[in-house]
């Protein structure tokens, strides 16, 4: 079945500027999606009409059978959100926030308080649960907060950047629980990154859109496979390897290989499949007994994805400082109050 049926889906602001151009995409029930794309690409405005915050300037889209235009309210009952910026407040504990969550949305009192510890069981939260949000992680208060999100039972839960700023282990550890929402809960996520090795490690289907347009789709491996092109470096032995050898001439048998000199001894090719023709590389080498003292092989990445259908690059750096600004304004607002 399908969880997300999106078609010709278009918004077009004042000034006659389309953050969405004629977008259509179907995600399956009970899996992951990732949707990628550089700053300004029409992801925000993409997911606001997802989750009724925006109304398409045309087009359609459906959340389980649901019309997410005509029937708002409905959709609204099936969906979670979580936001990219912080939303749990951190003068509250992580109980007193569930339960503001549970009031919020009509869950009766005789459910909140089971439904409440299933939830901070789900996501490792019961030992901190009364704990001040303020002393909470990065990844505690992101996991409080999908928690959050999901008290309603959302058939659909949202995330957008889910562990911008994180560290590691706490991105990981976030990653851990998405995965397991997913596979117990049955639920199906939409999530938008800025990191191509989180969309690897958790996301089922990929679509990258780029100037409001969707310019591909398909799972992380059909998309590194359109790209096809993988690198390996190594670095000769200086002792044993004559710089005057062609190492053209030397893998003329393998076919597609770009060869580029990186620095004295190391060199680089581009090959269309290092699972195949690694071998022959080394083996010519091995015969013409030219040692190596360092190797890397690298298929094909996402970020070579990104790069061939947007031409952009993803900034990790501009992720932490619109992180850092994020926690800014939420610790600022709450001092005003």
């Amino acid at each position: 079945m399908k969880a997300i049926d999106a078609h010709n889906l278009t918004k077009i602001y004042k000034g006659n500027i389309k953050a969405v151009d004629n977008l259509s995409f179907e995600i399956a029930e009970g899996s992951i999606f990732g949707f990628l794309g550089p700053n300004g690409a029409g992801k925000s405005t993409t997911i606001k009409i997802l989750i009724t915050l925006a109304r398409p300037t045309q087009g359609t889209i459906h959340i389980f059978d649901l019309d997410v235009i005509k029937e708002p309210s409905k959709v609204r009952e099936v969906i979670g959100y979580v936001p990219q910026e912080l939303s749990a407040d951190g003068a509250l504990t992580g109980y007193e926030n569930l339960l503001l969550s549970a009031k919020l949305y009509d869950i009766s009192i005789k459910e909140r308080r089971t439904r409440i510890d299933t939830i901070l069981a789900l996501l490792d939260l019961t030992q901190r649960a009364h704990s001040l949000v303020d002393t909470y992680s990065g990844g505690m208060i992101r996991r409080l907060e999908i928690g959050q999100a999901m008290l309603h039972h959302p058939k659909v839960l949202f995330l957008d950047e889910p562990t911008i700023g994180l560290d590691p282990a706490g991105r990981k550890l976030v990653w851990e629980h998405i995965k397991k929402l997913n596979q117990e809960e049955h639920m199906t996520i939409f999530l938008t990154t800025h990191y191509m090795e989180e969309a690897e490690a958790l996301c089922d289907q990929i679509g990258i859109i780029d100037h409001g347009r969707l310019s591909v789709v398909g799972s992380p491996q059909q998309l590194k496979e359109k790209v096809g092109v993988g690198t390996l470096t190594f670095v000769l032995d200086p002792k044993n390897f004559d710089l005057s050898t062609n190492l053209t001439t030397l893998f003329s048998d393998v076919e597609g290989v770009n060869i580029s000199q990186l620095a004295s001894n190391t060199w680089q090719l581009k090959i269309s499949h290092p699972d195949i023709q690694t071998l022959k590389i080394l083996r010519s080498l091995l015969q013409h007994n030219i040692l190596i003292s360092d190797l890397e092989i690298r298929g094909p990445s996402l970020e070579d994805v990104f790069l061939k259908f947007t031409g952009s690059r993803f900034d990790e750096e501009s992720s932490h400082s619109e992180w850092k600004a994020i926690k800014g304004r939420r610790r600022t607002v709450r001092r005003v109050k």
